[in-house]
C-alpha cells in the first residue's frame, strides 16, 4: 500500500508540482493550503508524513508542527518542514519543536525525493521495531554502482525542474557525460569489475559541481549532470571542469585497459528552444550517440 503524503503550500503553482512530483513517486497525495487545513486534514485521514511550508497563512507550520505534537494521537505522524533556503533560525525552530527533517525553497526534486524516502524508511523501522539503523528493505534511493541518482529520479527531475525554470524565468543547464568505449572497457575488464570505471568517474563528477547540482546515472554507460539556475556561460564553467578531470590519468585505476574514453555534451534552456525538461536532456545525449 502507497504512502499518504499531507502537502501543505500556499502557492498553487508549488502545491501542483509537489503533488505531481509525488504522484509520480508512486504516493497518494491530500493538500492543504493554510495551517487549518492541515490540521483538519491530519485528523480527519491520519497521513503517513507532512510535508509543510512554515509560512502557511491562517496559522504557521511552527504553530501547527507544535499542535500536532502536543497531540498523544497525532504526534506520531512524521513531519517535514519546508523553510527559505538559508533560514537557519526556522530549521532550528522546527528540529525543537520535534520536525523530523526539513527541505528548503526553491524546491529541488531530488532533495525532496531523497528526504521524503528517508523519513517513511525510518518510521517503518521504528513501526516495525527494527533498528533505525537497519532499515527494513533498501529503497531504490540511488544506484548500487554509483550512488548517484537513477535514471528514473531524472527524468521525475527533468519534468521538476524544467517546470520551475519556465515558471520563475531561471535558466537550466544538463551535462551529459558518457564513457564512449565502455562496450571495450567490459570486454576487458568483465561485466563485473568493469563498472568500478563509472563509480570512479561519478566520484570524479561529484567534485565539480556545487551540493544544489543533480548527478544521475542515465545509462550504462553514462552519466548525467542537471545544473538547476545555471546559464550558459556557467554550463562551460562546469563543463570545462569535468573536461580537465576526466582527462588525467590518475582518474581511473592503473590496470583500466583500455583507458576509458570520455566525452562531454551540454544543453542550455533558455538558450535551446525546447518544450520540457526531456527534450533539454536529449538534446545533449543525443550528440554523443551519433
Amino acid at each position: 500500500m502507497s504512502a499518504l503524503i499531507l502537502l501543505a503550500d500556499a502557492d498553487p503553482f508549488n502545491l501542483r508540482l509537489l503533488s505531481e512530483l509525488c504522484s509520480s513517486l508512486g504516493y497518494e497525495i491530500v493538500t492543504a493550503a493554510d495551517g487549518g487545513a492541515v490540521l483538519d486534514a491530519v485528523a480527519r485521514v491520519q497521513p503517513d508524513l507532512v510535508l509543510m511550508d512554515v509560512s502557511l497563512p491562517v496559522m504557521d507550520g511552527m504553530q501547527v508542527l507544535r499542535i500536532l505534537k502536543a497531540d498523544h494521537d497525532l504526534s506520531r505522524v512524521p513531519i517535514v518542514l519546508v523553510t527559505s533556503d538559508g533560514d537557519d533560525d526556522a530549521r532550528k525552530r522546527g528540529v525543537e519543536l520535534g520536525a523530523d527533517d526539513y527541505v528548503t525553497k526553491p524546491y529541488r526534486s531530488f532533495e525532496i525525493q531523497q528526504r521524503l524516502r528517508n523519513v517513511l524508511r525510518l518510521r517503518a523501522a521504528e513501526s516495525s521495531g527494527q533498528s533505525s539503523n537497519q532499515p527494513p528493505e533498501r529503497l531504490d534511493i540511488a544506484d548500487p554502482v554509483t550512488g548517484t541518482g537513477t535514471s528514473s529520479q531524472l527524468h521525475i527531475s527533468l519534468d521538476y525542474e524544467f517546470t520551475r525554470a519556465v515558471r520563475y524565468k531561471h535558466p537550466l543547464s544538463c551535462v551529459v557525460v558518457r564513457c564512449v568505449n565502455y562496450p571495450q572497457v567490459t570486454a576487458s575488464l568483465g561485466a563485473v569489475t568493469a563498472p568500478r570505471v563509472l563509480a570512479q568517474l561519478a566520484t570524479a563528477l561529484r567534485g565539480c559541481i556545487r551540493g544544489v547540482d543533480h548527478l544521475f546515472r542515465s545509462g550504462s554507460d553514462e552519466l548525467t549532470i542537471l545544473l538547476p539556475e545555471t546559464d550558459a556561460r556557467g554550463c562551460r564553467i562546469v563543463v570545462g571542469r569535468v573536461q580537465t578531470t576526466t582527462s588525467r590519468d590518475e582518474l581511473f585505476d592503473a590496470e583500466v585497459r583500455p583507458r576509458p574514453s570520455i566525452a562531454v555534451a551540454f544543453a542550455c534552456y533558455p538558450t535551446r528552444k525546447v518544450a520540457d525538461g526531456e527534450a533539454l536532456w536529449r538534446g545533449a545525449a543525443d550528440e554523443l550517440r551519433h
